[in-house]
């Protein structure tokens, strides 16, 4: 969690505007159990509807329990702005 925390003040992972950056900063924040991150996360998964970030994030989350727990929670909120091809694919994760 430290290195992660160095990471995000130094380079501003978290606050990143690029996507591809923020998708491959928030799996390693999942992985790490960076909690400074989930709010970021939430916005992202919530405002940002490709597949191709959605996928590997909620992949990560749904690997724990408590993950799969907040995953779900996000999800609720989020699935209505989602595209038919997404929603499907993250149903099957989160099923």
């Amino acid at each position: 969690i430290e290195k992660m925390k160095d990471l995000d003040n130094v380079f501003h992972f978290t606050q990143s505007g690029n996507s591809e950056i923020l998708c491959d900063w928030l799996q390693h924040a999942i992985h790490s159990n960076y909690a400074t991150a989930d709010t970021a996360m939430e916005k992202f998964l919530i405002g940002v509807g490709r597949r191709k970030f959605l996928k590997p994030i909620y992949k990560a989350l749904a690997a724990t329990p408590s993950g799969k727990e907040n995953a779900r929670n996000i999800y609720k909120k989020a699935r209505p702005g989602y595209h038919a091809v997404s929603y499907t694919t993250i149903d099957e994760i989160l099923k």
